[in-house]
């Protein structure tokens, strides 16, 4: 598969402010990877990047509410590895060595040089692609099957333990670990504490208690499918958009 054609198989999330530049890129974007997802600024690019998982990160350095390097940073923090591509408008080098801190993989420099990019790009991907060529093909034949079956008891365990199922659930084996997303999972009670009060707070830190006290619950039954001993490594709680998304790390002697 040639590079092109990698692309073409990628998501990116491009964050920049200003509206032009940001709709003349996006349309560049568009023609070459597999999706584009855009964001205003920071704050809805760290957003976005929970609901996506973008392959790539294209991202401005100036922009209000939060920088692009912070939104990075946030996103390492979770322990998350998306190819980064910073661009600014200047050079200095407080702020080059602030991105090779976080781990950017490229610094682009203003007005963007669309070849310099799309060559940073394709780079990115052919990575990317290899990790996860490798990562495919230690898994099992019957993941498709394991990832259903996980969907399946996931869902019902959820509606017993809450009262009310989810509207949708995703689950992804990769060699390392089994990600769950769940949508649309909020009960009665957490959407009119959510009506009446605004409090995202309060309804993030009940649901990731709940997980954390069910952790070994969920772990057993991904046990009896899969054969794979897990660990919950990480939970993630969108109130906004009703979706929970859990990381199990599989233990690779087990």
């Amino acid at each position: 598969m040639n590079t092109d054609e990698i692309l073409k198989n990628m998501k990116v999330l491009y964050v920049e402010d200003d509206e032009e530049a940001r709709e003349e890129l996006t349309d560049v974007l568009k023609r070459r990877v597999g999706k584009v997802i855009v964001g205003e600024n920071g704050k809805r690019g760290l957003e976005l990047y929970n609901d996506f998982l973008p392959d790539i990160i294209i991202a401005d350095f100036y922009m209000p509410e939060m920088d692009g390097i912070e939104m990075i940073r946030r996103i390492r923090r979770q322990g998350a590895d998306p190819a980064a591509i910073v661009i600014s408008a200047v050079s200095e080098v407080n702020i080059i060595l602030s991105a090779i801190d976080v781990g950017i993989d490229k610094y682009i420099l203003k007005p963007v040089n669309v070849q310099e990019l799309l060559d940073a790009m394709g780079e990115q991907a052919k990575v990317i692609y290899g990790r996860k060529k490798k990562s495919t093909a230690a898994l099992p034949e019957n993941r498709k099957k394991i990832e259903d079956e996980i969907k399946r008891e996931f869902a019902a365990m959820l509606k017993n333990m809450t009262g009310k199922g989810p509207r949708n659930v995703s689950v992804f084996m990769s060699n390392g670990a089994i990600e769950i997303v769940a949508s649309e999972v909020m009960t009665i009670f957490e959407k009119n504490l959510l009506d009446n009060f605004r409090n995202v707070a309060i309804i993030r830190h009940v649901r990731e208690i709940f997980f954390s006290v069910k952790a070994e619950e969920i772990c057993s039954m991904i046990l009896r499918i899969s054969g794979h001993k897990v660990m919950l490594s990480e939970i993630s709680v969108n109130v906004e958009n009703d979706k929970n998304k859990l990381i199990f790390t599989i233990n690779q002697k087990g």
